[in-house]
Protein backbone atom coordinates (compact mmCIF):
# COMPACT_ATOMS: atom_id res chain seq x y z
CA UNK A 1 0.00 0.00 0.00
CA UNK A 2 3.04 2.28 0.18
CA UNK A 3 3.65 1.90 -3.56
CA UNK A 4 1.83 4.63 -5.46
CA UNK A 5 1.88 2.79 -8.76
CA UNK A 6 0.35 -0.30 -7.22
CA UNK A 7 -2.31 1.70 -5.38
CA UNK A 8 -3.23 3.43 -8.63
CA UNK A 9 -3.52 0.04 -10.34
CA UNK A 10 -5.61 -1.49 -7.54
CA UNK A 11 -7.79 1.51 -6.59
CA UNK A 12 -8.14 3.94 -9.50
CA UNK A 13 -7.62 1.81 -12.60
CA UNK A 14 -10.77 -0.36 -12.13
CA UNK A 15 -12.91 2.80 -12.05
CA UNK A 16 -11.31 3.99 -15.29
CA UNK A 17 -12.02 0.60 -16.88
CA UNK A 18 -15.66 0.78 -15.76
CA UNK A 19 -16.11 4.28 -17.18
CA UNK A 20 -14.53 3.39 -20.51
CA UNK A 21 -16.59 0.20 -20.80
CA UNK A 22 -19.81 2.09 -19.99
CA UNK A 23 -19.34 4.71 -22.71
CA UNK A 24 -18.11 2.17 -25.26
CA UNK A 25 -21.06 -0.19 -24.85
CA UNK A 26 -23.61 2.60 -24.51
CA UNK A 27 -22.93 3.68 -28.08
CA UNK A 28 -22.72 0.13 -29.42
CA UNK A 29 -25.68 -1.55 -31.15
CA UNK A 30 -24.58 -4.91 -29.72
CA UNK A 31 -26.70 -6.01 -26.76
CA UNK A 32 -24.58 -6.76 -23.71
CA UNK A 33 -25.84 -7.18 -20.15
CA UNK A 34 -24.80 -4.24 -18.00
CA UNK A 35 -23.62 -6.53 -15.22
CA UNK A 36 -21.26 -8.31 -17.65
CA UNK A 37 -19.70 -4.98 -18.59
CA UNK A 38 -19.17 -4.03 -14.94
CA UNK A 39 -17.84 -7.49 -14.02
CA UNK A 40 -15.44 -7.50 -16.96
CA UNK A 41 -14.05 -4.10 -15.97
CA UNK A 42 -13.68 -5.17 -12.34
CA UNK A 43 -11.91 -8.41 -13.24
CA UNK A 44 -9.55 -6.55 -15.56
CA UNK A 45 -8.50 -4.41 -12.61
CA UNK A 46 -8.19 -7.49 -10.42
CA UNK A 47 -5.86 -9.19 -12.92
CA UNK A 48 -3.77 -6.02 -13.31
CA UNK A 49 -3.34 -5.82 -9.54
CA UNK A 50 -2.47 -9.52 -9.32
CA UNK A 51 0.10 -9.44 -12.09
CA UNK A 52 1.66 -6.18 -10.95
CA UNK A 53 1.91 -7.41 -7.37
CA UNK A 54 3.41 -10.77 -8.31
CA UNK A 55 5.99 -9.24 -10.64
CA UNK A 56 6.92 -6.50 -8.20
CA UNK A 57 7.22 -8.96 -5.33
CA UNK A 58 10.01 -10.94 -7.00
CA UNK A 59 11.68 -7.70 -8.15
CA UNK A 60 11.57 -6.19 -4.66
CA UNK A 61 12.96 -9.36 -3.09
CA UNK A 62 15.81 -9.33 -5.59
CA UNK A 63 16.56 -5.62 -5.07
CA UNK A 64 16.52 -5.99 -1.27
CA UNK A 65 18.92 -8.94 -1.67
CA UNK A 66 16.67 -11.33 0.24
CA UNK A 67 15.69 -13.50 -2.72
CA UNK A 68 18.78 -15.69 -2.34
CA UNK A 69 18.24 -16.46 1.39
CA UNK A 70 14.57 -17.20 0.78
CA UNK A 71 15.33 -19.62 -2.04
CA UNK A 72 18.08 -21.23 0.04
CA UNK A 73 15.89 -21.60 3.12
CA UNK A 74 14.46 -25.03 4.02
CA UNK A 75 10.90 -23.83 3.44
CA UNK A 76 9.59 -24.36 -0.08
CA UNK A 77 9.73 -21.20 -2.19
CA UNK A 78 6.21 -22.06 -3.36
CA UNK A 79 4.90 -21.38 0.16
CA UNK A 80 6.74 -18.04 0.14
CA UNK A 81 5.36 -16.80 -3.17
CA UNK A 82 1.82 -18.16 -2.71
CA UNK A 83 0.81 -15.38 -0.26
CA UNK A 84 2.05 -12.74 -2.73
CA UNK A 85 -0.27 -13.96 -5.46
CA UNK A 86 -3.33 -14.54 -3.27
CA UNK A 87 -2.90 -11.29 -1.34
CA UNK A 88 -2.66 -9.14 -4.46
CA UNK A 89 -5.57 -10.96 -6.08
CA UNK A 90 -7.71 -10.53 -2.95
CA UNK A 91 -7.03 -6.79 -2.97
CA UNK A 92 -8.60 -6.83 -6.41
CA UNK A 93 -11.90 -7.62 -4.70
CA UNK A 94 -12.01 -3.94 -3.84
CA UNK A 95 -11.70 -3.12 -7.54
CA UNK A 96 -14.56 -5.46 -8.35
CA UNK A 97 -16.79 -4.02 -5.61
CA UNK A 98 -15.90 -0.43 -6.44
CA UNK A 99 -16.57 -1.07 -10.12
CA UNK A 100 -20.07 -2.40 -9.42
CA UNK A 101 -20.88 0.54 -7.12
CA UNK A 102 -19.36 3.06 -9.52
CA UNK A 103 -21.36 1.65 -12.42
CA UNK A 104 -24.62 1.67 -10.44
CA UNK A 105 -24.44 4.92 -8.50
CA UNK A 106 -22.56 7.24 -10.85
CA UNK A 107 -23.01 5.75 -14.32
CA UNK A 108 -26.60 4.62 -13.82
CA UNK A 109 -26.07 1.09 -15.13
CA UNK A 110 -28.93 -1.23 -14.04
CA UNK A 111 -27.06 -3.99 -12.24
CA UNK A 112 -28.96 -6.98 -10.87
CA UNK A 113 -27.43 -10.03 -9.17
CA UNK A 114 -29.83 -12.98 -9.55
CA UNK A 115 -28.10 -15.21 -6.96
CA UNK A 116 -26.27 -12.99 -4.43
CA UNK A 117 -25.16 -15.89 -2.20
CA UNK A 118 -23.75 -17.84 -5.14
CA UNK A 119 -22.10 -14.67 -6.41
CA UNK A 120 -20.33 -14.18 -3.07
CA UNK A 121 -19.01 -17.75 -3.31
CA UNK A 122 -17.87 -17.21 -6.90
CA UNK A 123 -15.80 -14.13 -5.98
CA UNK A 124 -13.17 -15.97 -3.85
CA UNK A 125 -13.08 -18.73 -6.46
CA UNK A 126 -12.19 -16.12 -9.09
CA UNK A 127 -9.57 -14.70 -6.72
CA UNK A 128 -7.97 -18.14 -6.37
CA UNK A 129 -8.00 -18.58 -10.17
CA UNK A 130 -6.29 -15.25 -10.83
CA UNK A 131 -3.85 -15.75 -7.97
CA UNK A 132 -2.78 -19.20 -9.11
CA UNK A 133 -2.38 -18.08 -12.71
CA UNK A 134 -0.28 -15.16 -11.52
CA UNK A 135 1.78 -17.52 -9.39
CA UNK A 136 2.31 -19.84 -12.35
CA UNK A 137 3.55 -16.97 -14.49
CA UNK A 138 5.71 -15.59 -11.68
CA UNK A 139 7.65 -18.86 -11.56
CA UNK A 140 9.70 -17.58 -14.49
CA UNK A 141 10.35 -14.30 -12.68
CA UNK A 142 13.03 -16.06 -10.62
CA UNK A 143 15.22 -16.31 -13.73
CA UNK A 144 14.06 -13.09 -15.37
CA UNK A 145 15.81 -10.03 -13.85
CA UNK A 146 13.35 -7.45 -15.21
CA UNK A 147 10.25 -9.36 -14.16
CA UNK A 148 7.97 -6.35 -14.33
CA UNK A 149 8.45 -6.06 -18.11
CA UNK A 150 7.29 -9.65 -18.50
CA UNK A 151 4.33 -8.96 -16.21
CA UNK A 152 3.23 -6.01 -18.34
CA UNK A 153 3.38 -8.14 -21.48
CA UNK A 154 1.11 -10.81 -19.97
CA UNK A 155 -1.63 -8.38 -18.92
CA UNK A 156 -3.55 -7.87 -22.17
CA UNK A 157 -3.52 -11.48 -23.47
CA UNK A 158 -5.28 -12.75 -20.34
CA UNK A 159 -7.86 -9.95 -20.64
CA UNK A 160 -8.68 -11.12 -24.14
CA UNK A 161 -8.46 -14.88 -23.68
CA UNK A 162 -10.46 -15.14 -20.44
CA UNK A 163 -13.47 -13.16 -21.64
CA UNK A 164 -12.91 -10.11 -19.45
CA UNK A 165 -12.54 -7.70 -22.34
CA UNK A 166 -14.59 -9.35 -25.09
CA UNK A 167 -16.80 -12.47 -25.18
CA UNK A 168 -14.85 -15.63 -25.95
CA UNK A 169 -17.35 -16.45 -28.71
CA UNK A 170 -15.92 -13.56 -30.73
CA UNK A 171 -12.44 -15.12 -30.78
CA UNK A 172 -11.22 -17.58 -33.44
CA UNK A 173 -12.05 -21.23 -32.76
CA UNK A 174 -8.48 -22.38 -31.90
CA UNK A 175 -8.13 -19.45 -29.51
CA UNK A 176 -11.42 -20.35 -27.85
CA UNK A 177 -10.13 -23.85 -27.12
CA UNK A 178 -6.99 -22.39 -25.56
CA UNK A 179 -9.12 -20.06 -23.45
CA UNK A 180 -10.82 -23.04 -21.83
CA UNK A 181 -7.47 -24.01 -20.31
CA UNK A 182 -7.34 -20.74 -18.37
CA UNK A 183 -8.82 -20.82 -14.88
CA UNK A 184 -9.85 -17.12 -15.04
CA UNK A 185 -12.11 -17.99 -17.99
CA UNK A 186 -14.16 -20.22 -15.72
CA UNK A 187 -13.98 -17.63 -12.96
CA UNK A 188 -15.57 -15.09 -15.29
CA UNK A 189 -18.25 -17.61 -16.27
CA UNK A 190 -19.06 -18.41 -12.65
CA UNK A 191 -19.54 -14.74 -11.79
CA UNK A 192 -21.62 -14.08 -14.88
CA UNK A 193 -23.74 -17.19 -14.30
CA UNK A 194 -24.45 -16.22 -10.68
CA UNK A 195 -25.30 -12.66 -11.72
CA UNK A 196 -27.59 -13.66 -14.61
CA UNK A 197 -29.42 -16.48 -12.84
CA UNK A 198 -27.74 -19.55 -14.33
CA UNK A 199 -26.93 -21.30 -11.06
CA UNK A 200 -26.04 -24.67 -12.59
CA UNK A 201 -23.54 -23.23 -15.06
CA UNK A 202 -22.06 -21.08 -12.29
CA UNK A 203 -21.46 -24.11 -10.05
CA UNK A 204 -19.96 -26.10 -12.93
CA UNK A 205 -17.70 -23.17 -13.81
CA UNK A 206 -16.53 -22.89 -10.19
CA UNK A 207 -15.68 -26.60 -10.19
CA UNK A 208 -13.57 -26.26 -13.34
CA UNK A 209 -11.99 -23.11 -11.95
CA UNK A 210 -10.85 -24.86 -8.77
CA UNK A 211 -9.66 -27.92 -10.72
CA UNK A 212 -7.49 -25.82 -13.04
CA UNK A 213 -6.19 -23.80 -10.09
CA UNK A 214 -5.03 -27.04 -8.46
CA UNK A 215 -3.32 -28.07 -11.70
CA UNK A 216 -1.60 -24.66 -11.80
CA UNK A 217 -0.35 -25.18 -8.24
CA UNK A 218 1.25 -28.52 -9.13
CA UNK A 219 2.87 -27.13 -12.30
CA UNK A 220 4.13 -24.07 -10.42
CA UNK A 221 5.71 -26.22 -7.73
CA UNK A 222 7.55 -28.29 -10.35
CA UNK A 223 8.67 -25.23 -12.35
CA UNK A 224 9.87 -23.33 -9.29
CA UNK A 225 12.04 -26.24 -8.20
CA UNK A 226 13.50 -26.50 -11.69
CA UNK A 227 14.09 -22.76 -12.01
CA UNK A 228 15.67 -22.66 -8.55
CA UNK A 229 18.14 -25.32 -9.64
CA UNK A 230 18.94 -23.47 -12.88
CA UNK A 231 19.42 -20.15 -11.05
CA UNK A 232 21.71 -21.73 -8.48
CA UNK A 233 23.77 -23.63 -11.03
CA UNK A 234 24.27 -20.57 -13.23
CA UNK A 235 24.72 -18.12 -10.37
CA UNK A 236 22.13 -15.68 -11.77
CA UNK A 237 19.66 -15.59 -8.88
CA UNK A 238 20.78 -12.13 -7.70
CA UNK A 239 21.25 -10.71 -11.21
CA UNK A 240 20.08 -7.11 -11.32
Amino acid sequence: MRTRLYMFSAVVLPLIFASLAFYMFRGSPRHTAAVNVALGAGLMGMWSATLLGAGNAITRLRMMQVLEPLVASPRSFFLITLPFALATASLGVYGLSATLLWSTLLLGMPLHIAHPALFLVAVPVAVIALGMLGLLMSAGFILYPTAQSLANFLEYPVWMLSGMLVPISMLPRPVQEFSLALAPTWGVRSLQGAAQGSARSAVQAMGMCLLLSAVYAVITLVLQRRFEWLARSSGTLALQ
